[in-house]
């Protein structure tokens, strides 16, 4: 999204305890991004992680961490330019928010369908391109559980021999929003998006995509604590649970977004700027460290959800 989010996510692989991250194809810093992330890759094969030591404490396996696709409709400019439909668009040509997305899509049914796989199609391209195959599927605002995102989605991972995607269906979320004074309308927000994600993880399910057994995050974008992640963590059930964070590099006072080249017009203000760090300090804590190994939790990758027999059918 902008240099804050890019150095925040790396210092989290480098000197915390994130293994998974995705990417946002067509935002102002992407380019960076990739080349930072290439050169990650070459110190985790010298072993020159500052995180080494604790990781191998939580039986993390040291392998090459996780870059997945972060499919986006709704911040920036399509990639595809005049090719997307400008009706799904504001008037200054960029997509058009959450909502904005929401409403049109409602409106539209599966209209533009074509339109938004190439543009999907387009953003995960941009990493083959690198000569990165994308580990995992996710999307910007959880539009991917949208249904006529949702019934694209299939044929991208069959494509582009996707393995994984992010099934954000919570449990809890009574006890990690209401009982912590999180306003109601978050509440509600987060039951809206359970009620799409269970129809998400039915889909997946059927079609036999690997998924994590458990998510944590849905409602707490910017707020997740050391205290709840405590909560996240003993509440935990069997298999692989993913804790989806917002990590990032402090900005200076007064500003609402790191500047990145005039990006602003392209939509591309970030309203977690300021409450990112917070949760980059949770990452890279040693509290964090000794929390998950007094529960008995090791680190793990969402490609460790694709077994040998199905990597090799991929391969």
């Amino acid at each position: 999204m902008n240099a804050a989010v890019t150095d925040g996510i790396l210092s989290a692989f480098r000197d915390g305890l994130l293994t998974s991250t995705s990417i946002l194809t067509n935002a102002p810093d992407c380019a960076r991004a990739i080349s930072r992330w290439q050169e990650l890759q070459s110190q985790i094969a010298q072993c020159s992680l500052p995180s080494a030591g604790p990781r191998e404490r939580l039986c993390d396996s040291l392998s090459p961490f996780d870059l997945g696709i972060h499919l986006n409709l709704t911040q920036g400019r399509p990639l595809t330019a005049k090719r997307y439909p400008a009706r799904l668009l504001d008037d200054a040509g960029r997509f058009p928010g959450v909502f904005g997305l929401a409403s049109r899509l409602l409106i539209s049914g599966g209209k533009y369908r074509a339109a938004i796989e190439r543009e999907m199609a387009a953003q995960i391209e941009v990493l083959l391109d690198h000569g990165i195959v994308p580990t995992h599927l996710n999307a910007h605002q959880y539009i991917d559980l949208f249904p006529a995102v949702a019934a694209i989605v299939p044929e991208l991972l069959r494509r582009y021999s996707i393995r994984v995607v992010r099934v954000p269906w919570e449990c809890g979320l009574t006890r990690t929003t209401l009982l912590r004074r999180v306003e109601p309308a978050n509440f509600c927000l987060g039951q809206i998006k359970r009620l799409f994600a269970f129809r998400h993880l039915v889909a997946m399910t059927r079609q036999g995509v690997s998924h994590p057994a458990g998510f944590f995050g849905t409602s707490h974008a910017g707020r997740i604590s050391f205290d709840l992640m405590q909560t996240f963590v003993t509440s935990a059930g069997p298999g692989l649970t993913e804790i989806g964070m917002h990590p990032g590099c402090p900005v200076l006072q007064g500003e609402s977004a790191p500047a990145h080249d005039g990006s602003d017009d392209d939509g591309w203000h970030d309203p977690l700027a300021h409450s990112r760090p917070g949760e980059l300090s949770v990452l890279t804590s040693p509290e964090l460290v000794g929390l998950l190994e007094s529960q008995q939790i090791r680190l793990a990758r969402l490609s460790d959800l694709v077994s040998p027999a199905l990597a090799a059918k991929a391969a």
